[in-house]
């Protein structure tokens, strides 16, 4: 009774966690794929509480899908964390910080990532603030550096404002070694 029991439980394990959510209904997985010529469409200016909201999906999808939590979605979760201190912190009258979501095309809509970012007039720079990832987004479905170049592109046709990721690569070594360390602009 025991071993038909081990064999069951372990039949039924084994067939839940094949289900992954980077697959699609039918087991294959997902392809996300960009535009090169307009990587600017996969942007979407997104609200506050938008983001807040996306980013609590993520969290429940680590927190009761799992029986424990595995060192990556701990990341995952500091960096939600990290959003909702940011999102906390301005009352409803700043528009100091900008919420971006990147959705590249793929045969279901996803945000893979929450970009905030904030524009300092002053030094004429948009700058990165935070950067945050889908907890169903793996590296083999699209490369981060996609998002980097479509953040790059969303400022070329504006002289007046600068990219600067300086602070997202002190805060984020994750962003760092894969956007800095990466080829030419693909």
């Amino acid at each position: 009774m025991y071993l038909f029991t081990f064999f069951f439980l372990s039949w039924v394990l084994g067939f839940t966690s094949a289900l992954k959510p980077s697959c699609l209904p039918s087991g294959k997985p997902k392809v996300f794929t960009v535009d090169k010529f307009s990587r600017i469409n996969d942007l979407t200016l997104i609200d506050p509480g938008r983001s807040k909201f996306i980013a609590k999906h993520w969290e429940n999808n680590i927190l009761h899908t799992a029986l424990e939590i595995r060192k990556e979605d701990e990341h995952l979760l500091q960096q939600i964390d990290e959003l909702y201190r940011i999102v906390n912190s301005n009352d409803g009258n700043d528009k100091s910080h900008i919420y971006i979501s990147w959705s590249p095309r793929c045969v279901v809509h996803e945000i893979l990532f929450i970009v905030i970012a904030e524009i300092n007039v002053g030094n004429k720079t948009f700058i990165i603030k935070h950067v945050i990832q889908s907890p169903f987004w793996e590296s083999k479905q699209i490369e981060s550096r996609h998002l980097k170049y479509a953040l790059e592109d969303l400022l070329n046709d504006d002289d007046a404002l600068a990219l600067d990721m300086s602070e997202i690569y002190k805060k984020n070594k994750r962003v760092e070694l894969d956007w800095v360390t990466m080829g030419d602009n693909g």
